[in-house]
């Protein structure tokens, strides 16, 4: 009984230490932002033809309704997080520019 203690004591010790890594789960948030989609975004277009390809935008932005902001973020279990965000900003009620920004950061 003793050795059996000893054994469960030292597994949650090594667990801590970090040698023994625990199952994390992918997870995803926000837009998916596929490169098919975004093919498919082009200047020109309203915020409704906007809307109705990519859907409602995760952020409002209430200080200014010509903006349309899509963030996408993903954590592979115990490995990197990395986030992809769009701006589409308009201008007269058609999409005048789209900014792109993706990184990546290793996590913990």
């Amino acid at each position: 009984m003793q050795k059996i203690i000893s054994l469960l004591m030292l597994l949650c010790w090594l667990s801590g230490c970090g040698l023994i890594s625990i199952h994390k789960i992918d997870v995803e948030q926000g837009n998916i932002i596929a490169p098919e989609i975004m093919n498919r975004i082009h200047r020109g277009m309203t915020p409704n033809e906007v809307k109705e390809i990519m859907g409602p935008p995760i952020l409002t932005n209430t200080f200014s309704e010509n903006r349309l902001d899509y963030v996408y973020t993903f954590k592979a279990g115990n490995k990197r997080e990395s986030e992809q965000t769009y701006t589409l900003i308009f201008k007269q009620d058609r999409l005048a520019d789209i900014q792109a920004n993706t990184y990546s950061q290793f996590g913990k």
